[in-house]
Formats: C-alpha cells, structure tokens, sequence
C-alpha cells in the first residue's frame, strides 16, 4: 500500500506522447482535387480493391485507407504534405 492506502499500481497514469512538431495546418478533405482523389478511387478499384477517406483519431492528418493490395494498410497525409501528390501517386501505382 501506498501513502493514505492508496495502491501506486493504480495511481500509475497512461502517458502518451503526441508530437506537436510539424503540425501544419488542419486536414481538410475539401482541400483536396476531386479528379485526384476519383482517379485514385478508380485506379483502386479497378484492381479489385477499395480506399478508405478519413483523419487521425486527433484529426490532425489526413488517413487513406487501402484494402485490396495484400494487407490492409493506411497512408498518413500531413496537412502541410501535398495530398494531391499523394492521390497522383497512388493512382499511378495502381495502374501499373
């Protein structure tokens, strides 16, 4: 027992560690092209998989979802990154 009964096990506290270098800006999918983002919807597709649109749980960057190449993985997208290049590539890519 610790001080005044209380047991140090459970006082421990979770500590998580959030950067906040870098954070640019605020993730905005209106920000992004739409021809980018249906080519990259398209080129996704078309090879049988799909894309997720979303954030970071803190909503500090933009998530892609990407299902269908192998193991389900998710690309990070600072706000300060160009997301449009990103869509670019990843269209690209997939239609290899």
């Amino acid at each position: 027992m610790g001080v005044n009964g209380n047991n140090p096990k459970k006082a421990k506290k979770e500590r998580k560690f959030q950067p906040s270098a870098g954070n640019v800006g605020v993730a905005d999918w209106m920000q992004a092209n739409g021809t980018d983002v249906l080519n990259a919807i398209e080129a996704v597709s078309r090879t049988g998989g799909a894309l997720r649109f979303g954030y970071t749980r803190d909503g500090g960057a933009y998530a892609l979802g990407v299902y269908g190449d192998g193991e389900p993985y998710t690309v990070y997208v600072r706000p300060n990154e160009d997301l449009n290049q990103v869509l670019r590539e990843m269209a690209e890519t997939f239609n290899d």
